[in-house]
């Protein structure tokens, strides 16, 4: 489980312990009536109070769709959206201060950027090494395809130096290239 989702599944349980689903959807515009129903936004044709808001952290269910969960699970089909985008909405539209990033130091801050430019600069020599390396691997089948020997020049057993070369470099530069590409950022 990751730091993320431990955070995450932790202000969700905050968020269901804190919040009642009357408090919720008194918030975000509904009305139930003093047995707890009201109409359900999320099927058409509802006539009649058919969703149930349930005292304390039970939830909600609809009789009429047959949907029903927590304060979280009304406003992610509320407002069609994830999750944690969920969460985050309760916490924010409620002022709860829960899914705020924890505060880090100054030498925290200083070794994440030190980290970032590391890496940025790692990053910019590989960039450079793999431009040289594609430049080369140009010139290098440029001199394959221009100095390839004729048939008078193979009769003669004439191979020009530079197309020797090109023989040698060329599978060298095609296979570091193929390494390399999913290796860095290359723009």
């Amino acid at each position: 489980m990751t730091m993320a989702s431990y955070r995450s599944d932790d202000t969700a349980n905050q968020i269901k312990a804190r919040l009642t689903m009357d408090e919720v959807a008194r918030h975000y515009g509904f009305e139930p009536n003093r047995a707890g129903f009201m109409r359900c936004p999320f099927h058409q044709g509802d006539h009649t109070a058919s969703l149930k808001i349930y005292a304390g952290d039970r939830g909600w269910h609809c009789f009429g769709c047959n949907s029903g969960g927590s304060v979280i699970d009304f406003v992610m089909r509320l407002y069609d959206i994830n999750f944690r985008q969920a969460v985050l909405r309760l916490d924010l539209d409620f002022g709860l201060g829960l899914s705020q990033a924890p505060q880090r130091s100054r030498a925290e801050q200083s070794a994440i950027l030190e980290a970032r430019r590391r890496e940025a600069e790692r990053r910019a020599v590989f960039e450079r090494e793999y431009h040289e390396k594609t430049v080369e691997h140009r010139y290098w089948w440029e001199v394959l395809k221009y100095f390839a020997p004729t048939k008078e020049d193979a009769a003669a057993g004439f191979i020009h130096p530079l197309y020797a070369e090109a023989l040698r470099r060329q599978p060298y530069l095609e296979y570091w290239l193929e390494e390399n590409l999913g290796k860095g950022v290359i723009t």
